[in-house]
């Protein structure tokens, strides 16, 4: 592709592509499209029928995607307007990730009367469209833990690393902090299940506060894992803490009747 054109594609994309960077989840689809992958805009459409630049991690950068009339995700190909996408379904040129700087939604979310708190780790945007709706329903704060090393946009570069810092029991730097712990009586806990376990980060951030008399309720999301591997993780990194029961919310239907099972909602 000659550069003229090239740059053209990157001006035009980026200012007719702008505004759909907006928040989502990336899912997979049933068998026997287990292996494919779409994205959920979550107000009752997903992408589909050309480009759609997305901020998977959360970061600020997207990196732009092709989806064919039916919503799935192009990946490893030439797609029909000739431009290819790598392994992960990231548009590239020469090897090299097309992305785009877009604005990332105030955090923490405080509403200036909760005492609880929701706290999450969340690559993908599963995990914090779990605790989005955790807060809807408890009024809880809003916090994500953001890891000091950003994770990579390849989700199998992520997995890769985090691999290596679960062999090595690593403690990853994170970014988020917490001024006054003390005013929460409970906190939510959320992450994805990577090989079994929390992602690192959730530990450094737990293990860096006074759990002391307060309730911790984990929640996880995960492809086909359940979240009891993790719990005794969860439990040490929150010494004198009530650690309730947790739960896999893949799906957001199914908080409420956990919640409300639990108690914490009326």
């Amino acid at each position: 592709m000659k550069k003229k054109a090239l740059f053209l594609m990157v001006m035009v994309m980026s200012i007719l592509m702008s505004m759909t960077a907006f928040a989502g989840v990336w899912r997979t689809g049933a068998a026997p499209n287990e292996n494919r992958w779409w994205y959920d805009n979550e107000d009752g459409t997903w992408a589909a029928g050309g480009w759609q630049w997305i901020d998977g991690n959360r970061d600020g950068t997207a990196e732009c995607y092709y989806f064919d009339n039916e919503g799935w995700m192009a990946a490893g190909t030439m797609t029909p307007d000739g431009y290819q996408v790598n392994g992960d379904g990231a548009w590239a040129e020469n090897g090299v990730v097309m992305t785009q700087t877009v604005s990332l939604p105030a955090s923490p979310t405080h509403t200036g009367e909760a005492s609880s708190l929701v706290v999450y780790f969340s690559r993908t945007g599963t995990t914090e469209s779990a605790a989005r709706r955790i807060q809807e329903l408890t009024g809880a704060d809003l916090m994500v833990i953001e890891a000091a090393d950003p994770y990579p946009s390849s989700y199998s570069d992520t997995l890769s690393r985090a691999e290596q810092e679960l062999d090595q029991d690593a403690r990853p730097a994170v970014t988020t902090t917490i001024e006054d712990m003390g005013q929460y009586d409970a906190v939510y806990v959320g992450y994805p299940i990577w090989f079994g376990y929390a992602p690192r980060p959730v530990l450094t951030f737990l293990e860096a506060y006074d759990w002391s008399g307060k309730t911790v309720v984990p929640f996880c999301t995960s492809r086909s894992s359940g979240i009891s591997a993790s719990l005794g993780e969860i439990r040490e990194s929150c010494p004198g803490a009530n650690v309730m029961e947790g739960q896999r919310v893949n799906d957001t239907s199914s908080i409420e009747p956990w919640l409300r099972r639990l108690g914490l909602i009326l």
